[in-house]
């Protein structure tokens, strides 16, 4: 029988997946007392060979502002058909559809080996994959190298259509406009000075100006956010070309 600590290593290795923790808080009041927050890291497009992508909807919780989907690590009540979100622990009905699962039949979002769940999405419009790189830049010149090479061999593995955006940080963290042909563009900013999300979605262009700006309302039906995530990335493709 394999120890925690190896099966742990096993379920990484399986998944493409490694958390900051092993557990998961039980309660609201667990999670605010932890030192270090939940995090993971993910392994973009790892294949599985034992479970191909779901062709259904994910089940998604209900509140609002979390719209968390259903996993393995939620608290699920088969009798009343109800299930607690291990994000914001709101209460959820099953739809129609799950009207047959028990502790016996369960649906594979709630197998614990299928921890990692690709699905297809049928409604909606397609959007392409964005990947955005982070890159520590304060590090020797031999390892700089390094780390380009393996930026270039991993920009080679992606599709070709995927939109690539760069965030390098040293002293200063500057985000890069790859659209931008012919010169090299960025936003930089102070690493010392601490900045709240609306003020960089505002620096960033990120939010819909007002009418009172002068610019009128948008017209476009696409999100202004979406046409600067174009913007800003790059694709794949023409950034290995």
């Amino acid at each position: 029988m394999a120890t925690f600590p190896e099966y742990i290593a096993q379920n990484e290795e399986r998944d493409g997946v490694r958390f900051s923790w092993n557990v998961w808080p039980s309660s609201r009041l667990e999670a605010t007392r932890m030192v270090v927050p939940v995090a993971a890291l993910f392994t973009p497009l790892r294949e599985r060979s034992d479970l191909p992508p779901i062709q259904y909807e994910p089940v998604l919780c209900s509140r609002a502002t979390c719209r968390a989907v259903l996993n393995p690590l939620c608290q699920v009540d088969y009798r009343a058909k109800l299930w607690a979100c291990n994000f914001c622990y709101q209460r959820n009905q099953f739809p129609p559809s799950y009207a047959g699962i028990s502790e016996v039949n369960q649906p594979a979002e709630l197998l614990p080996h299928f921890s990692t769940i690709e699905y297809v999405v049928q409604r909606g419009p397609q959007m392409p994959l964005v990947f955005l790189y982070v890159v520590d830049t304060c590090m020797e010149d031999e390892d700089l190298q390094a780390l380009k090479e393996s930026l270039q061999m991993s920009l080679s593995l992606l599709p070709p259509t995927a939109l690539v955006g760069l965030i390098t940080f040293g002293r200063m963290v500057q985000v890069h406009e790859l659209g931008c042909e012919g010169i090299s563009k960025s936003y930089v900013f102070r690493g010392t000075k601490d900045l709240n999300a609306k003020q960089l979605q505002d620096m960033l262009g990120l939010t819909k100006p007002s009418a009172a700006q002068g610019r009128g309302p948008q017209t476009s039906q696409q999100p202004l956010s979406n046409r600067r995530w174009r913007e800003m990335g790059w694709p794949c493709g023409i950034c290995l070309g």
